[in-house]
Protein backbone atom coordinates (compact mmCIF):
# COMPACT_ATOMS: atom_id res chain seq x y z
CA UNK A 1 0.00 0.00 0.00
CA UNK A 2 1.11 3.39 -0.78
CA UNK A 3 0.51 6.61 0.74
CA UNK A 4 0.16 9.82 -1.28
CA UNK A 5 0.38 12.97 0.69
CA UNK A 6 -3.42 15.21 0.59
CA UNK A 7 -1.09 18.19 -0.62
CA UNK A 8 -2.21 17.10 -4.31
CA UNK A 9 -5.88 16.30 -3.26
CA UNK A 10 -8.41 19.06 -3.20
CA UNK A 11 -11.81 17.04 -2.78
CA UNK A 12 -12.58 16.19 0.67
CA UNK A 13 -13.60 12.90 -0.54
CA UNK A 14 -10.15 12.17 -1.05
CA UNK A 15 -9.24 13.21 2.39
CA UNK A 16 -11.04 10.19 3.56
CA UNK A 17 -8.16 7.69 1.62
CA UNK A 18 -6.86 4.93 3.31
CA UNK A 19 -3.55 6.17 4.47
CA UNK A 20 -1.96 9.13 6.18
CA UNK A 21 1.50 9.52 6.67
CA UNK A 22 2.58 12.60 8.96
CA UNK A 23 4.37 14.40 6.39
CA UNK A 24 3.28 18.29 7.72
CA UNK A 25 5.33 18.35 10.44
CA UNK A 26 8.05 20.74 12.45
CA UNK A 27 10.36 18.17 13.93
CA UNK A 28 13.43 18.49 16.85
CA UNK A 29 15.60 16.20 17.70
CA UNK A 30 18.16 15.86 19.66
CA UNK A 31 20.78 13.72 17.31
CA UNK A 32 20.21 16.21 14.30
CA UNK A 33 19.43 13.88 11.10
CA UNK A 34 18.89 10.20 12.36
CA UNK A 35 17.80 7.78 9.74
CA UNK A 36 14.32 7.09 10.10
CA UNK A 37 11.71 4.38 8.90
CA UNK A 38 7.84 5.15 8.07
CA UNK A 39 5.69 2.00 10.40
CA UNK A 40 2.40 1.97 9.08
CA UNK A 41 0.00 1.92 12.23
CA UNK A 42 -3.32 0.25 11.01
CA UNK A 43 -6.53 1.88 13.03
CA UNK A 44 -9.82 1.01 13.48
CA UNK A 45 -12.48 3.16 11.58
CA UNK A 46 -15.51 3.63 13.95
CA UNK A 47 -18.78 5.82 12.42
CA UNK A 48 -15.93 7.25 9.82
CA UNK A 49 -13.17 8.39 12.90
CA UNK A 50 -10.52 8.39 12.52
CA UNK A 51 -10.56 9.87 8.63
CA UNK A 52 -8.09 7.49 7.60
CA UNK A 53 -7.51 3.44 8.16
CA UNK A 54 -3.59 3.83 8.59
CA UNK A 55 -1.45 6.52 9.79
CA UNK A 56 2.39 6.68 9.31
CA UNK A 57 5.09 7.59 11.58
CA UNK A 58 8.33 8.10 11.38
CA UNK A 59 10.59 6.52 13.64
CA UNK A 60 13.88 5.59 14.22
CA UNK A 61 15.68 2.31 13.75
CA UNK A 62 17.19 1.70 17.79
CA UNK A 63 18.92 -1.79 18.65
CA UNK A 64 15.58 -3.52 20.57
CA UNK A 65 12.83 -1.62 18.30
CA UNK A 66 11.88 1.99 16.98
CA UNK A 67 11.90 5.36 18.49
CA UNK A 68 8.45 7.40 17.98
CA UNK A 69 10.13 10.76 16.57
CA UNK A 70 6.86 12.66 15.56
CA UNK A 71 3.76 12.71 17.88
CA UNK A 72 0.70 10.56 15.70
CA UNK A 73 -2.54 11.94 15.10
CA UNK A 74 -4.69 8.82 15.58
CA UNK A 75 -2.61 6.03 17.09
CA UNK A 76 -3.37 6.34 20.74
CA UNK A 77 -0.81 5.39 23.35
CA UNK A 78 2.65 6.72 21.56
CA UNK A 79 4.35 9.70 22.35
CA UNK A 80 7.51 11.31 20.94
CA UNK A 81 10.71 9.26 21.98
CA UNK A 82 8.70 6.10 23.18
CA UNK A 83 10.79 2.98 22.00
CA UNK A 84 8.43 0.07 21.07
CA UNK A 85 8.87 -3.48 19.14
CA UNK A 86 6.39 -4.66 16.97
CA UNK A 87 4.64 -7.86 17.75
CA UNK A 88 2.35 -8.05 14.70
CA UNK A 89 2.05 -6.83 11.17
CA UNK A 90 -0.86 -7.42 8.70
CA UNK A 91 0.00 -6.16 4.99
CA UNK A 92 2.74 -4.27 6.31
CA UNK A 93 0.64 -2.46 8.83
CA UNK A 94 1.25 -3.06 12.85
CA UNK A 95 -1.41 -4.23 14.11
CA UNK A 96 0.25 -4.70 17.80
CA UNK A 97 3.32 -3.26 19.44
CA UNK A 98 4.30 -2.88 22.81
CA UNK A 99 6.32 -0.82 24.38
CA UNK A 100 9.60 -1.59 25.79
CA UNK A 101 10.48 2.37 27.06
CA UNK A 102 8.19 5.09 27.45
CA UNK A 103 9.34 8.37 27.01
CA UNK A 104 8.41 11.41 29.81
CA UNK A 105 6.33 12.99 26.88
CA UNK A 106 2.80 13.43 26.92
CA UNK A 107 0.74 13.97 23.51
CA UNK A 108 -2.00 15.98 22.91
CA UNK A 109 -4.71 16.12 20.46
CA UNK A 110 -6.75 19.21 19.21
CA UNK A 111 -9.63 19.07 16.91
CA UNK A 112 -10.42 22.23 15.60
CA UNK A 113 -13.86 23.69 14.02
CA UNK A 114 -13.64 27.07 12.22
CA UNK A 115 -10.89 28.71 13.97
CA UNK A 116 -6.83 29.18 13.01
CA UNK A 117 -4.61 27.85 15.70
CA UNK A 118 -1.41 28.63 13.44
CA UNK A 119 -0.06 31.07 15.92
CA UNK A 120 -1.01 28.89 18.85
CA UNK A 121 0.83 26.02 17.24
CA UNK A 122 4.00 27.95 16.67
CA UNK A 123 4.33 29.32 20.38
CA UNK A 124 4.12 25.90 21.50
CA UNK A 125 7.19 24.77 19.00
CA UNK A 126 9.01 27.75 19.96
CA UNK A 127 8.32 26.72 23.49
CA UNK A 128 10.07 23.36 22.37
CA UNK A 129 6.96 21.25 21.33
CA UNK A 130 6.79 19.24 18.07
CA UNK A 131 3.38 19.13 16.05
CA UNK A 132 1.93 17.26 13.55
CA UNK A 133 -1.16 18.37 11.39
CA UNK A 134 -3.72 16.85 9.47
CA UNK A 135 -4.66 18.64 6.21
CA UNK A 136 -6.83 21.04 6.63
CA UNK A 137 -5.90 22.47 9.77
CA UNK A 138 -8.71 20.78 11.96
CA UNK A 139 -6.63 18.09 13.91
CA UNK A 140 -3.17 18.59 15.65
CA UNK A 141 -1.19 16.61 17.91
CA UNK A 142 1.54 17.86 20.45
CA UNK A 143 4.51 16.49 21.97
CA UNK A 144 4.40 17.58 25.24
CA UNK A 145 7.97 17.02 26.75
CA UNK A 146 8.20 17.03 30.44
CA UNK A 147 10.84 19.80 30.63
CA UNK A 148 7.61 22.32 29.70
CA UNK A 149 5.16 23.71 32.63
CA UNK A 150 1.90 22.73 32.25
CA UNK A 151 1.05 26.24 32.92
CA UNK A 152 2.79 27.19 29.94
CA UNK A 153 0.44 24.65 27.27
CA UNK A 154 -2.63 25.68 28.96
CA UNK A 155 -1.87 29.64 28.93
CA UNK A 156 -1.59 28.70 24.79
CA UNK A 157 -5.15 27.21 24.84
CA UNK A 158 -7.16 27.66 27.97
CA UNK A 159 -10.38 30.22 27.48
CA UNK A 160 -9.15 31.17 24.22
CA UNK A 161 -12.10 29.16 22.12
CA UNK A 162 -14.55 27.62 23.13
CA UNK A 163 -15.36 23.39 23.21
CA UNK A 164 -17.42 23.74 19.64
CA UNK A 165 -14.34 25.27 18.52
CA UNK A 166 -11.39 23.21 20.21
CA UNK A 167 -11.58 19.99 21.37
CA UNK A 168 -8.98 18.34 23.47
CA UNK A 169 -8.14 14.98 24.04
CA UNK A 170 -5.05 13.61 26.13
CA UNK A 171 -4.07 10.18 24.69
CA UNK A 172 -0.67 10.19 26.61
CA UNK A 173 -0.36 12.18 29.34
CA UNK A 174 2.41 11.36 31.50
CA UNK A 175 2.11 14.11 33.99
CA UNK A 176 1.77 14.34 37.66
CA UNK A 177 0.60 17.74 37.56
Amino acid sequence: MTCQSTRTHNSRLRLRRSCWWSGHLHVRHQAGLVETTNLTFALAVDDGWPPVAAEGLPCRPVADGFEVLVPPLFVKGLAVGDVIRVKSEVNGQVTEWETLRASANSTVWLMVQGVDLRQELDELRALGCNTSSFPGGQVHSIDVPSSLAIEELESRLDGKYSEEQVALAYPVWRRED
